[in-house]
């Protein structure tokens, strides 16, 4: 979402129906105005500072920048019109500067930020590097009472765990971090509060929205080191080297949103700030609430949280103070009125009689709308709670848009740890896990529920079986529908065997054939590593695709480009005599690599593959002579980006 800079409008990006909406926001209910046709999947939206914005798309590779047209009809009231970002489409934040000259994109495929030009006459995108597939980004405008003599932008790389700033330079480039900020999980949103009221102690602050700043841990068989947390930077003083204090990791003040005094809020995806008060609102996506506060400790750890529609991913200020959500899986936006009293210890709003807007079809009655419901919620675990070590949490935690977190994680009392696995493009990859294990998607679905509800210890032949009471849209209320133990299984087996894989960001929408160097490097795959990522439709199959049919079938994402059997390559061993090996579906998206993450980029898993070799992956492999030429290296990983 994004506000029209002249505070009429509100911006809405219908992602699954490559749409974005104009609501009118000037006065009296929320209406919308019109739906303007718009590219694959729009998925971030920065403001024009003269009225407009600018929209990214995943699966297009141009911005789109919408501009209003004054004196006409609703229909024709917008002008859009396409800019060059490069190649590669997959983008994700997106921010745009005070002059409106320069757009600022997230670039998970190139590991950094494009700067594109948005004026008439552009000059080529520009890019700098940040870490491993950035999302969120940030400006802070200079304040030279601060210190801050440039703009600067803040940079989450979410893979990478790590939050980079980078000043901006006279020509809208960016300059190399000159502060990287180390984190143990993603973060998800940050914002910086503005300096202001002395009774604000976050006033100045850079905020964190992550997991706990520590490493998970399944000592006692529950999960712990996994809630949602808010982590806390201060402004440095001017005179300082960096912009922000940072203690490091595990040191830094971290407030526990999952262990509030009033409702919890889990999954903090979006944070906003009111730069006229420095409110905040932040929402808990696997909660379905928003909390809206004054920038202080006490009232984001005792305000009452304000329920609004399913798992809100995005909120942002209004003019005159009310709070937007927009509710992805209800196909919903809440407005929150502006506050009419304070509660002089908690900066909470009374009486919160909240707006809902529909913006597509809301009911969501078949099972596996349920079963995705209860993946990004914290519904399918109840009876979890957050007292001592232990942590309230959804599957979206380790598995954010169904991929992964980057992380090492941790087998039942801490037998081994390994990295998080996506759940795109399941479909066909069984059995499932490092392990070989589940065989089905039913016993699958059976193992998260066990492996993730507390209460083993106190009940085990019971503990995993309990209902869930899932709130849903009717129209336009809210209702409740309860899912027995089994009801819950099958849901999210049916979701689970649906998540879509990504088209990758390196192979145009469209595109059917492979390039000479990818096609090369198909030749060489197949001869070196096609015995384990096998090119079948799955991994029951007893036969590859062949012929002609490879290549259109590889580029729509339709080969399971894994086996069933167990192999020790070199990496930690997991399960009996090996591990089953990673589908390569999405492997552009999926750094690090390996069981232990040990290959930071798909160069480095080439470079450590000798065919033939006893552990064909081993870490001593990358000592050797390179088993591939550089020319067949380059065609090695131009191919592997393509599925």
């Amino acid at each position: 979402m994004a506000p029209d800079a002249r505070g009429d409008l509100l911006y809405v990006a219908l992602s699954t129906t490559d749409r974005l909406a104009v609501i009118d926001v000037s006065g009296g209910p929320a209406r919308p105005l019109v739906e303007l046709p718009m590219c694959g999947f729009p998925d971030a939206l920065a403001p024009l500072p003269g009225g407009g914005v600018v929209v990214a798309c995943r699966f297009d590779p141009g911005l789109r920048v919408v501009t209003r047209v004054e004196g006409a009809l609703a229909k024709d009231r917008f002008h859009v019109r396409v800019v060059d970002a490069g190649p590669e489409h997959g983008h994700r934040g997106i921010a745009v500067d005070r002059d409106g000259r320069f757009a600022y994109v997230a670039s998970p495929p190139r590991g950094g930020v494009k700067v594109v030009d948005l004026s008439d006459r552009p000059r080529p995108p520009d890019f700098t590097a940040t870490g491993v597939f950035p999302g969120a980004l940030r400006l802070l405008a200079a304040d030279p009472r601060n210190g801050l003599t440039r703009d600067l932008l803040l940079v989450s790389n979410l893979i990478g765990h790590t939050v980079t700033v980078h000043e901006i330079r006279n020509d809208g480039g960016l300059s190399p971090a000159l502060q990287t900020i180390t984190t143990e999980a993603p973060v998800l949103d940050l914002a910086v509060v503005p300096a202001g009221s002395t009774t604000d102690d976050l006033c100045g602050a850079l905020l964190l929205l992550t997991h706990e700043d520590r490493p998970l841990s399944r000592e006692r068989f529950s999960v712990e080191g996994l809630d949602s947390v808010v982590l806390v930077l201060p402004r440095a003083k001017p005179d300082a080297a960096l912009p922000f204090v940072d203690s490091g990791p595990g040191k830094r003040t971290a407030i526990n949103l999952t262990e509030r005094n009033r409702e919890a809020l889990v999954g903090l995806d979006a944070i906003a700030v009111e730069a006229s008060t420095g409110r905040l609102a932040l929402v808990g996506a696997g909660t379905d609430n928003v909390l809206v506060v004054p920038a202080r400790t006490e009232a984001l750890r005792s305000a009452p949280a304000i329920p609004v529609g399913a798992n809100p991913s995005a909120v942002v200020f209004l003019p005159g103070g009310r709070v937007v959500t927009a509710d992805r899986l209800s196909d919903t936006i809440t407005f929150v009125p502006a506050p009419r009293a304070t509660v002089a210890t908690a900066g909470a709003t009374s009486d919160h009689a909240v707006e809902t807007l529909n913006l597509g079809i809301p009911e969501r009655p078949r099972l596996t709308e349920r079963g995705e419901l209860l993946f990004f919620s914290r519904a399918l675990v109840p009876n979890n709670v957050a007292t001592g070590p232990l942590s309230i949490y959804t599957c979206a935690a380790c598995h954010a848009d169904g991929h992964i977190d980057g992380r090492r994680h941790p087998s039942k009392r801490n037998r081994f740890f390994s990295m998080t696995k996506t759940c795109r493009g399941l479909q066909g990859t069984e059995p499932f896990l490092s392990l070989g294990f589940p065989e089905t998607f039913a016993a699958f679905a059976d193992n998260i529920v066990g492996t993730h509800a507390q209460g083993r210890q106190e009940a085990p032949d019971t503990f995993d079986r309990y209902p869930v009471r899932l709130r849903v849209r009717v129209g336009t209320d809210w209702s409740e529908v309860t899912l027995s133990p089994d009801d819950v299984r099958a849901a999210l087996a049916v979701y689970m065997a649906r998540i879509p894989v990504e088209p990758s960001p390196f192979v145009a929408p469209g595109r059917l054939t492979l390039t000479e160097a990818e096609r090369r490097g198909l030749r060489t795959f197949r001869e070196s590593c096609g015995g384990c990522h096998r090119l079948a439709p799955a991994t029951g199959k007893a036969s590859v695709i062949r012929g002609k049919a490879v290549e259109p079938a590889l580029l729509a994402g339709r080969l399971v480009l894994t086996s069933a059997g167990r192999h020790d390559v070199g990496t930690p061993v997991l399960g009996e005599g090996g591990n089953n090996p990673p589908s390569l579906r999405g492997a552009w998206a999926a750094a690090p690599y390996f069981s232990d993450g040990s290959a930071a980029t798909l160069e480095d898993v080439i470079r450590r593959t000798v065919p033939g070799a006893f552990k064909i992956h081993a870490a001593e492999n990358a000592k050797l002579a390179p088993a591939f030429s550089a020319a067949a290296r380059a065609d090695l990983l131009a191919f592997l980006r393509v599925f």
